[in-house]
C-alpha cells in the first residue's frame, strides 16, 4: 500500500484560562457571584477566605499593578481565538471571530433564551442581518417579546424599520416559536401553521382572545360557525400553546436586587465605588504554599501545583470582573449626569453599541456586564440598564431620548384644548415643529405606555369632569 501525504486546514480555538474564568463570572449578579466564590473555596484547598478582622485598609495600587490589570482587561475583551494551519503558520481567516465573541461562545452552564436564539441566527442570517438580529434578541423582555419600538431601533442601527421588521418576523419562526413577537396573538399564531385544518384556531387567536377572556362563548361560536363541542376542542388546543417563549429557559431561580455599586455625589460630580463589604476576599493558602516548598511525592506535588494555578486564575478573574463593571458604570454615570441630577426626562440617548465603541469593548460584553447589576444612590436603587435609552432622530443630526419625547407628549396633552383634544397625528405634527420627527404610530405607542387614553376617550373624560 502506498503512503500518501495530505494537507488539511483546520481551525483551533485557544481560550486564555483567565478569560474563561472572567467570562463565567461577568454576567453573575451579586448573590450568584458570592455563591460561586464559596463553591470555589470549598472545592480548591489552595483558596482560603481572608480574615476580615485582620484585613488592613486597601492601599492604592501601584502604577505597575494598574498597567498590568489594564492589559489583562484589554485581553479579556479579545476573542482569544487563534487560527492555525496544521503546519503551525498563522493564517488570517475571513471568518475570524471578532472582538469578545468569546463572551457568546464560552458562557455559564445554563443557556438562556438569547443564547439559544443567537445560535440559530448565526446559521440563518448574513453578517448585516445578524447585526440587526443581535439587537433584537438582546432587547427581548423577560417573556421573550420585543417591546422595543421599531423606529427607535432603526435609528440606533442606521437602517430602516422595514428591514428590522423583516428580521424580527423571521426570528418568530425560530425555536421556541413566537420569540420576538409584538403581541400575544402574534406569539400564539407563530405556533399554529397556516393550513386549512387550523383556520378556526387561527381565527380564534386573531380575533377572539378578548371575547374568550370575557367568556363570550355564544359570540365566538356565531362568528366561527362552530358548536360548543368544537369550541371546547379549540380552547383545549389553545391551552397547549405557549404564551411565553422564555418559559422553557427559566430555572425556578428567584433573582434579588443586590447592590454591587455605590454612587456618591461629590462637588465635582459623581464617584462610583464597588461595594466590597460582605464580599469574601480570596487568598492563596499559605499553608499549602509552604507545603510545596517541602519534599513531596510526585502525585501530591502535581495536584497542589494544579490547584495553585487554578486559584491564581480565579483571583485574577475576580479582579477583571470588578474592573470592567466599575469602568462601565463610571462611563454611564459620566454620560448621564443630567439624568442623575434632574430626572429621567434629561436622559440622553445612549445605546450599548455606543458604550461598547467608546470603551473599546464588544456590545455583547456590555450587555452581559450590566445584566442584573444595581447601584445605590440618593435617587434610590438604579439598575445599570436604566442608564441606556434609545433616541429619536431630530434635525441637524440631534437625537432626543425616548424619555424626553414621552415627557413632551405628556405636556402637549396636558395643554391641549378641552373641547378639541389632539389626535396622535396632530401631536406628531407639533413635535415635528419642535424638530422631533416621529410617526403617528410611535406617538400612540408612547401614549399608551404613559397610560394616556386616545383623543376620543379624553374628550369624554373632560366632559365628565366639566372641563
Amino acid at each position: 500500500m502506498a503512503t500518501r501525504l495530505h494537507l488539511k486546514q483546520t481551525t483551533s480555538i485557544i481560550l486564555n484560562p483567565v478569560v474563561h474564568t472572567f467570562l463565567e463570572l461577568l454576567p453573575l449578579n451579586r448573590l450568584e457571584f458570592m455563591d460561586r466564590l464559596q463553591n470555589e473555596v470549598d472545592s480548591n484547598p489552595m483558596l482560603e477566605v481572608e480574615d476580615s478582622t485582620a484585613r488592613e485598609p486597601d492601599a492604592a495600587p501601584s502604577e505597575e499593578d494598574t498597567n498590568l490589570l489594564e492589559q489583562k482587561l484589554k485581553k479579556a475583551d479579545d476573542s482569544f481565538v487563534s487560527h492555525y494551519e496544521e503546519n503551525g503558520f498563522l493564517k488570517p481567516d475571513p471568518d475570524r471571530i471578532d472582538k469578545n465573541r468569546a463572551i457568546e461562545l464560552f458562557t455559564a452552564d445554563v443557556e438562556d433564551l438569547a443564547d439559544h436564539l443567537m445560535d440559530q441566527a448565526r446559521t440563518e442570517f448574513s453578517a448585516e442581518e445578524l447585526r440587526i438580529a443581535r439587537h433584537i434578541i438582546f432587547n427581548l423582555n423577560s417573556d421573550g417579546y420585543l417591546d422595543l419600538l421599531i423606529e427607535s431601533a432603526a435609528t440606533a442601527l442606521g437602517t430602516t424599520p422595514e428591514a428590522i421588521e423583516q428580521i424580527r418576523r423571521r426570528i418568530t419562526a425560530f425555536d421556541p416559536p413566537g420569540s420576538a413577537s409584538r403581541s400575544l396573538s402574534e406569539c400564539l399564531l407563530s405556533q399554529v401553521p397556516d393550513t386549512p385544518a387550523n383556520q378556526s384556531l387561527r381565527e380564534l387567536i386573531l380575533n377572539h382572545l378578548d371575547d374568550l377572556a370575557r367568556s363570550r362563548y355564544e359570540e365566538i361560536m356565531k362568528q366561527l360557525q362552530v358548536d360548543r363541542q368544537d369550541l371546547n376542542r379549540l380552547i383545549e388546543r389553545l391551552r397547549r400553546l405557549n404564551p411565553r417563549p422564555s418559559s422553557r429557559f427559566e430555572h425556578d431561580e428567584i433573582e434579588y436586587a443586590e447592590v454591587d455599586l455605590l454612587l456618591i455625589k461629590t462637588e465635582n460630580g459623581y464617584s462610583v465605588r464597588y461595594i466590597e463589604e460582605g464580599m469574601p476576599r480570596l487568598l492563596i493558602s499559605s499553608y499549602y504554599q509552604e507545603m510545596l516548598e517541602k519534599p513531596l511525592d510526585r502525585k501530591t506535588r502535581s495536584y497542589l501545583k494544579e490547584r495553585q494555578r487554578n486559584a491564581s486564575l480565579f483571583i485574577d478573574g475576580i479582579e477583571l470582573r470588578k474592573k470592567m463593571i466599575v469602568r462601565i458604570a463610571e462611563y454611564l454615570v459620566t454620560q448621564q449626569k443630567d439624568f442623575l441630577d434632574f430626572g429621567s426626562k434629561w436622559k440622553k440617548p445612549l445605546t450599548m453599541k455606543e458604550v461598547a465603541r467608546a470603551l473599546d469593548y464588544n456590545e455583547s460584553t456590555i450587555s452581559r456586564a450590566v445584566k442584573n447589576k444595581f447601584m445605590a444612590s440618593d435617587r434610590g436603587l438604579l439598575s445599570l440598564r436604566s442608564f441606556f435609552s434609545y433616541g429619536i432622530k431630530g434635525e441637524f443630526g440631534f437625537r432626543h431620548s425616548v424619555e424626553t419625547v414621552k415627557e413632551k407628549i405628556q405636556r402637549i396633552i396636558e395643554a391641549e384644548p378641552r373641547n378639541h383634544p389632539l389626535s396622535d397625528q396632530l401631536i406628531a405634527e407639533q413635535l415635528n415643529q419642535l424638530g422631533i420627527h416621529i410617526s403617528r404610530r410611535t406617538i400612540r405607542n408612547y401614549r399608551e405606555e404613559l397610560n394616556l387614553p386616545n383623543s376620543s376617550k379624553r374628550r369624554e373624560e373632560y366632559k365628565l369632569k366639566g372641563d
